[in-house]
């Protein structure tokens, strides 16, 4: 279980450059989610994201305090800045901790954050809507 109270039970952010890279300038590379609908569920099983080798099990990173995950991603984002918000999944506890930020080891992107996810935050995202 997480130590600081706040950081229990929250969805957790990664915040990636519209191309994937990441904003701090490190090297590491994530593939963005994408998945195909399976019944009434997304099959994410034919895009692996960061962290999972071919055989689709999970890998640490590389470096030793693993990739940030902030639970308010307003801190990190404005609107223009071409910056897309996802939402991640932990596999394990966090390595280290503080208020409202992670540094975990085993993650992967599940999906880009909804204007659901975001709007309590005060994000609120443009879309298109398509009329068939």
């Amino acid at each position: 279980m997480m130590q600081l109270e706040e950081n229990r039970s929250q969805i957790w952010f990664k915040i990636l450059l519209s191309n994937g890279d990441p904003i701090d300038n490190s090297n590491e590379k994530w593939s963005l989610p994408g998945g195909t609908l399976k019944g009434n569920s997304l099959d994410f099983s034919d895009h692996p994201a960061l962290s999972i080798d071919k055989e689709g099990k999970w890998n640490e990173l590389k470096n030793t305090t693993g990739t940030w995950l902030v639970n308010n991603p307003s801190t990190c984002y404005s609107l223009n800045s071409g910056r897309k918000i996802y939402v991640a999944e932990l596999l394990e506890l966090p390595q280290r901790e503080q208020s409202g930020m992670i540094w975990i080891q085993k993650v992967r992107l599940v999906r880009l954050a909804t204007n659901l996810d975001l709007r309590s935050f005060g994000i609120y995202r443009s879309f298109q809507q398509s009329i068939y």
